[in-house]
């Protein structure tokens, strides 16, 4: 009878952990002191569905929001609602991709108020299904301070959690290498708009601090890109700027910064109930066959 208790126990357990699993996702600045500088870093998981730019072509609200100002707010509530932001190739189009409710996303913050900066790591806990529907992991993130650069990984496939869907096994990677930056082409890049003010001015983000300039204290305030597309920042990564006399861009170029702006890493973190019953059965399976 003992026995029979502790095998439905333990498959109880089992089926409760193949359910779902815990995935803590860790971001370690990777940046010099007074180098680029990430906003909190939106993540969502879904099942390959989501696109969220493509190069060359233009930038969607929601995306735009988060490149020039930070926000994740907007990008969320799309992601949540199964939309996708670049379905075949074609800008423009928001349809769902995934059905509402199947997804899995948050806004993992700094260590203290504002950006993630130089030297500090954070981390958040997500639980996800471990069948399929939030197999593949996305990312993004406003570059600091630019008007409207951005992370985020191209590829709705690029980073696949199929190895961590039994609960154990990790994946890291780095964002921000040489490169891999972009610019949303949403707004010219001028410092006198460059959001947040990285002097703390404005208190979309204090304590960033660059320079005592004005910034932007909401959306859609600089002057527009020519360009209009989603491109890739290369060369020097400020050089465009507009009003940067005077600024010390030391540390800034993350084009010359071959570890990349930060590293990002998923782990399986196994359940501790489950954990603590199997040790529970084990005990008890011991015990049985002693008797």
């Amino acid at each position: 009878m003992l026995r029979t208790t502790l095998i439905a126990l333990t498959l109880a357990a089992s089926a409760t952990a193949a359910s779902a699993v815990d995935i803590r996702v860790t971001i370690e600045s990777l940046a010099p002191a007074g180098g680029a500088v990430l906003t909190p870093v939106w993540v969502g998981f879904h099942d390959g569905s989501f696109d969220s730019y493509d190069g060359g072509l233009s930038a969607q609200p929601g995306l735009e929001r988060l490149a020039e100002d930070g926000n994740t707010g907007p990008i969320s509530a799309d992601f949540l609602a199964g939309r996708t932001y670049v379905d075949g190739g074609v800008s423009g189009t928001f349809d769902n991709a995934q059905p509402a409710g199947q997804r899995v996303d948050g806004t993992i913050v700094s260590a203290g108020p504002g950006p993630l900066l130089p030297g500090q790591t954070t981390s958040q806990v997500f639980s996800i299904a471990s069948d399929g529907a939030n197999r593949y992991f996305s990312y993004a993130s406003m570059v600091l301070p630019s008007n409207d650069y951005f992370v985020a990984n191209g590829s709705p496939t690029a980073h696949d959690l199929m190895d961590l869907l039994d609960g154990s096994g990790s994946l890291s990677f780095v964002i921000g290498a040489p490169g891999t930056v972009n610019d949303a082409g949403t707004e010219e890049e001028d410092f006198d708009f460059a959001a947040p003010d990285l002097g703390g001015l404005n208190g979309l983000f204090p304590g960033a601090g660059f320079g005592g300039i004005a910034g932007q204290t909401g959306p859609d305030q600089g002057p527009a890109d020519a360009t209009t597309v989603v491109a890739n920042v290369a060369g020097d990564p400020y050089a465009n700027f507009l009003n940067n006399d005077g600024f010390d861009l030391t540390g800034l170029n993350f084009n010359e910064l071959p570890v990349g702006i930060a590293r990002v890493t998923l782990t399986a973190v196994p359940e501790p109930a489950t954990v603590a019953l199997a040790a529970l059965t084990l005990a008890g399976v011991v015990g049985w066959r002693r008797r």
